[in-house]
């Protein structure tokens, strides 16, 4: 696809993988910008496909928007026939329930398990918080000091403001299904988080 030339940059895009092959024109989205129109999404695609020092992030999503998988590569994409692939190997992300494939023995998430919850929860899983999970803590639901474990069915991004209000006294936070978080105030009063949902 011609229009701009080879650029260097760090990609996510989190699109149908029908609008990059070309098949549909549904929206993508580039995380901190919002949705992008299909030609753009291919465009920008396409013109990072062509450098070396690209770093490829994809996210592909449902027809509901929510994220399935999502995968990294390094590198250029070019081929000798003058087209482009990105070979990546996405990682299921839990959606319904959790296996426990991706638990990690430590406090902190490693990288690759940060990818797969901020791709699943793009912002702060707080009630009304829309701060980028990017900027987030990945906070345990159950304090991992309390027999937490750090996999993507007790973790969830969350704002300093947000992880401090669910230590607060009264303050109850569960996660019945991965990256659905359920807050009750000290009130009694019950606000329940989504993951994500991308354009479709």
């Amino acid at each position: 696809m011609a229009g701009l030339p080879p650029l260097a940059g760090q990609i996510h895009l989190t699109l149908p993988i029908t609008t990059l092959l070309g098949l549909t024109d549904h929206p993508g989205e580039a995380p901190g910008y919002g949705p992008l129109h299909a030609d753009s999404a291919r465009l920008l695609a396409c013109a990072l496909a062509g450098h070396r020092a690209t770093r490829w992030r994809i996210t592909l999503t449902a027809p509901d928007g929510t994220a399935l998988a999502t995968g990294s590569h390094r590198g250029p994409a070019t081929t000798p026939g003058g087209g482009w692939t990105v070979k990546v190997t996405a990682e299921p992300i839990a959606t319904v329930t959790c296996d426990h494939r991706n638990q990690e023995d430590g406090y902190r998430p490693s990288p690759a398990l940060q990818r797969l919850v901020r791709a699943r929860t793009g912002t702060c899983c707080g009630p009304g918080c829309r701060r980028p999970a990017a900027r987030a803590d990945l906070d345990h639901t159950i304090p991992h000091d309390q027999g937490g474990i750090t996999d993507e069915c007790d973790l969830c991004p969350g704002c300093r403001h947000c992880h401090r209000r669910k230590q607060h006294p009264g303050w109850k936070l569960e996660q019945p299904r991965p990256g659905v978080m359920v807050w009750t105030s000290p009130a009694g009063r019950r606000y329940t988080t989504l993951p994500s949902k991308h354009p479709t």
